[in-house]
């Protein structure tokens, strides 16, 4: 069933200062992830995709659904749309519950948002719970946000061509100066998006940046193929410290403490900028180290060498070592804790310590 694209009431405008066509970087975007240009939606302003598509989409008395844990800005772009915030956090978790999404649509429901791997949990949805949830939202749109793609590489791009309500977040960052955000959707919801931008100075040299970059991606990939091995060996060597600690998809480090802000000062004075998920529900007592490209292991092991054997900073053991494989659709995995074990989204580690 197509979904119904209301006409919006107020009418966005985007200019550039310069002349180069946007046509030659979405064409690059779409020969990069094999799907045609019209596929693709393109926002040339960071961190403002989500909220531009919103504004896009969702009327007055529409409900958007999240999946949490999520960014807050979010629940401020619903809101000046007139629209009612919906957040669902999944039980337990970190494990994915489609039936849980699914008894939360109902025939308001606009927008789904769900991140695809969530970044703050780690949750990734297979295929099958993906088509599950589109399949009981004929009417509603589903954002899939794939932001931390490059570093997880876990998509859903097979089935964009297959549903026309799926739309899937991404973003790209050759440089501090040069980000642009975008999405892969039907075309219909593509174009719409394409055109519903807000008025931004891009300037035809940042917009030349982000063309050279994606054209010449081989020395970013050794990088990022680099920080993945950092982020592994610094899951490895935490794990034999006693930390409970897990490593994520797009392989930023949960890391449990009974002290998130000693932590967090620790890191600060060697430069890294960790994140306190105890704002989330669930996740209280869990420290995140984001994957970042620049990341060295051995100064934040040289941290946690120096105060391993403080055992009130320590969490108790409640997780074994679990190391994502997102690339491996078919891998087994599971999740422990004390002496209960559940079915996850997680490759268990082989290594004994």
């Amino acid at each position: 069933m197509a979904v119904t694209l209301e006409k919006r009431t107020t009418d966005y405008a985007i200019e550039f200062a310069g002349c180069l066509d946007l046509r030659d970087i979405k064409e690059e975007l779409g020969r990069q992830n094999r799907i045609e240009a019209d596929y693709i939606g393109f926002f040339p302003q960071s961190d403002q995709a989500l909220n531009i598509f919103i504004a896009s989409f969702v009327n007055p008395g529409d409900e958007t659904l999240t999946v949490g844990p999520t960014a807050e800005n979010i629940c401020e772009a619903i809101a000046s749309c007139d629209a009612s915030y919906i957040e669902f956090h999944e039980r337990p978790v970190f494990l994915p519950d489609s039936l849980g999404i699914i008894s939360r649509i109902t025939e308001r429901t606009k927008l789904i948002i769900l991140g695809n791997p969530n970044r703050y949990t780690g949750v990734v949805y297979s295929e099958k719970e993906i088509e599950d949830i589109i399949g009981n939202s004929a009417d509603t749109i589903l954002i899939l946000d794939e932001s931390v793609f490059e570093s997880s590489r876990i998509t859903a791009i097979d089935l964009v061509k297959k549903y026309d309500n799926l739309a899937l977040l991404r973003s790209f960052n050759s440089n501090k100066n040069c980000r642009i955000e975008y999405i892969i959707a039907d075309p219909a919801i593509a174009n719409k998006a394409d055109k519903a931008r807000f008025v931004v100075d891009c300037h035809n040299s940042d917009l030349s940046g982000i063309l050279n970059g994606l054209k010449s991606q081989g020395d970013r990939l050794k990088r990022f193929k680099s920080a993945r091995q950092e982020m592994l060996y610094l899951s490895i060597r935490l794990r034999m410290f006693g930390l409970s600690c897990f490593l994520n998809p797009d392989y930023s480090l949960i890391i449990g403490t009974t002290d998130s802000e000693k932590l967090l000062s620790l890191l600060n004075g060697i430069g890294i900028r960790g994140q306190d998920l105890g704002r989330f529900p669930g996740l209280s007592g869990n420290v995140m180290l984001p994957f970042s490209l620049n990341i060295k292991a051995m100064p934040i092991i040289c941290v946690f060498e120096n105060m391993s054997s403080d055992k009130k900073f320590v969490k108790p053991k409640g997780h074994r070592l679990t190391i994502y494989r997102p690339s491996e659709s078919d891998a087994k995995f599971r999740v422990e804790r004390n002496q209960d074990t559940v079915s996850g989204n997680r490759l268990e580690s082989n290594m004994v310590f």
